[in-house]
């Protein structure tokens, strides 16, 4: 271990002399309105090789961790004091987790010098989130401006108008959803410590498994009123004559956007760019499931250190890595139509939360475990 320290020493010297030459400076300043490309490129190839040059010899100064616990005081390989013959699977290991998939609990089992099987459940906490969906009428959005940034009038302020005459109450030109996640996952992964004298830096993978549902949005019930009045003007509507002037207002619907591209519905053919027209779903309610796969394969790296610093029995340790969702998640409307593929230019907060969710091609895991080795 001494000679790993005096080979780090003695390239820190080098460095520090190679740094303060004036024809060796990593960084030095460029003339304004110019840059050269080549010379930034050496500049930036020789920082790279410093910091993964610096960065081996401290990982190689670093002690071995029997049984992936952290640093102990023992300088000598204690492996041969803590393996024998035939022990795998007799440590145990009790964490709990928390991050971006969940709350969790799990065990481990280191099964030889390198190598440690994990096992455990992920529970997402229901947090809510607001999303408006826009409403149309007569085949129109509800809410349109012009290039100035004003609002126009549209269809669907003389719905307004009749309903109000109608029956007192004001109808709004939206409803409300309330989105959460739903994502529950059993998980089974390996994590591997491929540095033979430092145990803190590992690499996992795995698989988690769960529901294949792990998002939706259901109606809020600040909508129902809303809801109600829509129920009540489209009946009036079929129910009206060919002279009634509220056959000149059209249906009211709801409008998540437009078509994303040409799409046959029934015997009626959408162009790209026309206005997707979504009726209530039988029971007068409006819904949406963001799906992916059931099993979803996770890599990832992680380091590990002491919780208390006198005890290797309790560590921490962190790790950041990506489970695999197999392709752009679904995002269905109670209909059926997919809002990811097949739907663009969602207003408002709805388009935001299905954006983020299309653009996520992998659902990124940032977790912190707090460890407990049993026995």
């Amino acid at each position: 271990m001494s000679k790993a320290r005096e080979r780090s020493r003695r390239l820190r010297q080098s460095l520090e002399v190679k740094f303060q030459h004036p024809h060796n400076q990593l960084v030095q300043p460029l003339k304004a309105g110019s840059i050269d490309l080549p010379c930034l490129y050496h500049y930036m190839r020789r920082i790279i090789i410093a910091c993964l040059t610096l960065c081996h010899f401290t990982m190689a100064d670093a002690q071995y961790i029997p049984a992936f616990r952290p640093d102990t005081k023992v300088t000598k390989d204690p492996g041969e004091d803590y393996w024998s013959k035939g022990n795998s699977f007799r440590h145990l290991e009790v964490s709990l987790t928390a991050g971006t998939s969940g709350i969790g609990l799990d065990v481990a089992v280191p099964i030889c010098r390198f190598l440690q099987i994990r096992a455990g459940y992920d529970y997402m906490p229901r947090f809510k989130k607001s999303l408006n969906m826009h409403l149309a009428g007569g085949g129109q959005a509800a809410r349109q401006y012009n290039e100035a940034g004003n609002r126009i009038r549209t269809p669907f302020d003389k719905i307004e108008q009749y309903m109000y005459e109608q029956t007192g109450m004001e109808l709004d030109d939206h409803i409300v959803l309330t989105g959460k996640m739903t994502m529950n996952n059993w998980k089974l992964l390996v994590d591997v410590y491929p540095l033979k004298y430092n145990k803190h830096w590992h690499l996992t993978a795995g698989v988690y498994w769960g529901p294949a549902e792990f998002a939706q949005s259901t109606l809020s019930s600040e909508s129902s009123k809303t809801i109600a009045l829509m129920e009540s003007y489209n009946q009036s509507y079929e129910a009206a004559g060919d002279g009634d002037a509220i056959k000149g207002y059209g249906r009211l619907t709801l409008y998540p956007g437009d078509y994303a591209h040409d799409i046959t519905q029934g015997l009626t053919l959408h162009h790209q760019g026309d206005p997707y027209l979504a009726d209530l779903a039988a029971d007068g309610t409006v819904s949406t499931s963001v799906r992916s796969n059931a099993v979803k394969p996770y890599v990832g790296i992680g380091y590990t250190g002491r919780l208390v610093s006198s005890r290797d029995d309790w560590k921490v340790s962190a790790e950041l890595g990506v489970m695999i969702w197999g392709g752009t998640p679904s995002q269905r409307l109670h209909d059926g139509m997919d809002l990811s593929r097949d739907v663009k230019n969602i207003p408002g907060a709805l388009g935001d939360y299905v954006g983020v969710i299309k653009a996520l091609k992998v659902y990124p895991v940032l977790s912190v475990r707090i460890a407990k080795t049993i026995f």
